[in-house]
């Protein structure tokens, strides 16, 4: 049964049936890509014609982007029956119910995430430099005016539509699941089973940066998932010409590049990479042809839709990643008042940070001292400590460094044993090296959540196991994926855990303030949102300096932080 199994986990040659339910799976995730994509662009231009966002605007931007998401792939599949387009709006609701469950409890969610969509849902077009943006507390920070901001706009937009804070975060599921099924899809039609690509698709998309940040605005996973989505798009592009696979790569490009600074130079390692699949596979001139499709959608995607903020931090302080570089830069990792890089790696080089970080304890990175530890061993306290939001070392779980051991002898194996002579074995390993390079050259890479693409290189070998001809080969590609799902598995159901409980504590919180019927005066310190969440709930909320705060033991914000405590609340005096 196990042999028959693994023999057929992989063939090269696919059949109708399974290239038919490849292209199922494309129409159902490919309007979870566009649809926010387009509300971006729509939104970007909308800026650009002077206008605001306003109850109506973003309602014609929402629906006109649903529209257009639903539709546009039935242009490539024409095949497809009305169900799948149901199916689509279904998954489409289902982010959007989820999301709704818990508060978003992430400082950065609460704080500048925030502030950027807060400002924009009430008005501020960032394109018209004479306005300045609506806060609530404190001033905005820099970070929600210089950072890119198609994650923000897309929550802006679903916020001045009139629907709640909580509800306003679909961003991450929707790409989750999109993300998923294009990735399914892809590896059925390069040859996998469904079983075999069901079960590397969700293996790949439980990343513990990707499940630790579902219920936030935050938008690493997001951007780890994208690189997925335009991973899994070139590949059907190279391998069959899939014109809807060209559209949904440059949705994924648009997309990311809008989302963080990081996209930028991870995306043009991505692209090279593409462009050498396509020369080996159909020649120089359609490696050309790719190279300057992607070369125009990248300059869209931020000279044209990205003008605020990019052109604008080039204009205005000479540099395109203002504030963190150039002249006027702020060093937010261990400059003044920031202290993100854990203390016990400071002194570090950075490949010595790098390798402390995956192979130490899963660690915030502040209060206690993180340790070396070995592989595959864990504790208690790790585990809880691996379901944050922001892990700072050893980010992508427990047994993850166990993984790129097992992966790095994988690899060796099927070069110098297997011979690699199948395409598609060639092919996964090219994109396990892409995505290695990207990680290597980025300066801040014992952060998982910096380097989202690192999870996928284990698991892009692991696969490339299981496309050999040696059962054994196979058997092993598999046990490596296994324990990276379970690994994902686990650390998420802990940060589910962690994240409904401090969901509960906010409701219970403000519940007792709706109770008390009587103004309360806040010091929200990092997290603004909780002002406006106060307020949804009909509550007179008042923003006081923390020196203001009348009552001599005023009561702290419930669910303030991951393991983080501050703020604020009191009974107005008056």
């Amino acid at each position: 049964m196990i042999d028959r199994l693994f023999q057929t986990a992989f063939t090269y040659e696919t059949d109708d049936a399974r290239s038919q339910q490849s292209a199922l799976l494309w129409a159902l995730g490919a309007p979870l890509i566009l649809f926010p994509t387009f509300t971006f662009i729509l939104s970007a231009l909308w800026f650009t014609a002077g206008a605001s966002l306003s109850f109506p605007a973003a309602w014609f931007i929402l629906c006109t982007s649903a529209a257009g998401a639903l539709y546009l792939p039935r242009v490539f599949l024409p095949g497809k029956s009305r169900l799948a387009l149901l199916a689509s709006l279904l998954l489409g609701a289902l982010a959007f119910l989820i999301s709704w469950l818990l508060y978003d409890t992430s400082i950065d969610g609460q704080h500048y995430h925030f502030q950027a969509i807060y400002a924009l849902a009430e008005g501020w077009n960032p394109l018209r430099g004479d306005t300045q943006p609506p806060v609530i507390g404190d001033a905005i920070s820099l970070w929600s005016i210089h950072y890119p901001r198609s994650g923000t706009v897309f929550s802006a937009n679903l916020l001045a539509a009139g629907l709640p804070l909580t509800a306003a975060k679909p961003l991450n599921f929707l790409i989750l699941f999109g993300a998923g099924l294009l990735a399914t899809g892809t590896l059925m039609r390069c040859g996998f089973s469904a079983l075999f690509a069901v079960f590397l698709s969700a293996a790949a998309i439980a990343s513990p940066v990707v499940l630790g940040q579902l219920f936030t605005t935050m938008n690493d996973g997001a951007l780890g998932l994208l690189m997925l989505v335009f991973t899994a798009s070139m590949v059907a592009w190279i391998r069959n010409d899939d014109r809807l696979a060209a559209v949904i790569a440059a949705a994924a490009i648009i997309l990311a590049l809008n989302l963080k600074f990081s996209a930028i130079p991870i995306f043009v390692i991505l692209c090279a990479f593409a462009c050498i699949a396509a020369w080996r596979a159909q020649g120089q001139g359609s490696a050309i042809r790719l190279g300057a499709g992607l070369l125009a959608t990248a300059f869209a995607a931020i000279v044209v839709l990205g003008w605020s903020p990019y052109m604008q931090n080039v204009l205005d302080h000479g540099h395109v990643f203002h504030p963190l570089m150039g002249a006027e830069a702020i060093d937010i990792m261990q400059g003044g008042e920031y202290t993100n890089t854990p203390e016990v790696v400071k002194d570090m080089s950075p490949v010595e940070r790098f390798f402390f970080s995956l192979f130490s304890q899963s660690h915030a990175g502040y209060e206690t001292v993180a340790h070396l530890k070995i592989p595959f061993t864990i504790s208690v306290p790790e585990l809880r400590m691996s379901g944050g939001v922001d892990v700072r070392l050893a980010g992508f779980g427990p047994f993850f460094s166990g993984a790129i051991i097992l992966s790095a002898i994988c690899a060796v194996l099927i070069y110098f044993r297997s011979a690699a002579r199948n395409p598609v074995t060639q092919g996964l390993l090219l994109i396990a090296l892409a995505m290695l390079v990207s990680v290597v050259l980025m300066p801040q890479n014992w952060w998982a959540r910096y380097v989202p693409q690192f999870w996928f290189v284990p698991l892009a070998i692991a696969a490339a196991a299981i496309t050999t001809e040696r059962m054994p080969m196979r058997i092993f590609g598999a046990v490596i994926a296994s324990i990276l799902l379970f690994n994902g598995a686990l650390t998420g159901a802990v940060s589910f855990w962690l994240t409904a409980n401090r969901s509960i504590e906010v409701s219970t919180q403000i519940n007792a303030m709706k109770e008390a019927d009587q103004p309360f005066c806040i010091y929200p310190d990092m997290i603004q949102s909780r002002i406006h969440a106060i307020r949804e709930a009909g509550i007179d909320i008042r923003y006081t300096p923390r020196d203001q705060i009348a009552c001599p033991a005023p009561e702290e914000i419930a669910g303030y932080g991951p393991d983080r405590f501050g703020g604020a609340i009191c009974a107005c005096a008056d």
